[in-house]
């Protein structure tokens, strides 16, 4: 089990209900991968952030790991499309971290 952890700034209080729910569907796909490591020790840190001066969201991510830190960002028009990219990102970086493991 993943246990996530929030942080916000300048984020709507709407934006923040709709991002725990729709990121609690999406961290399934990293729980599975998460499975070789120390479960007990996972945890996903999530900063996400809405500018000021445009219509952008910026969604950083850091897994942490037994002895390993994932790190993830990225910016869009949307909190969905910003949470997707840098999952996707983060998904790769541990995908590789696990094959790396693996083949040891």
């Amino acid at each position: 089990m993943i246990s996530i952890v929030y942080a916000y700034k300048n984020f709507p209080e709407a934006d923040k209900t709709f991002l725990e729910k729709y990121l609690s569907t999406k961290v399934d796909r990293l729980s599975t991968l998460v499975k070789s490591f120390d479960g007990s020790a996972c945890r996903l840190a999530v900063h996400a952030e809405k500018f000021a001066t445009k219509s952008a969201y910026k969604i950083g991510m850091k897994l942490h790991l037994a002895g390993h830190q994932i790190i993830a960002e990225e910016d869009d028009h949307t909190v969905i499309e910003a949470v997707d990219l840098a999952l996707d990102k983060l998904i790769i970086q541990l995908r590789k971290l696990v094959d790396k493991k693996n083949h040891k």
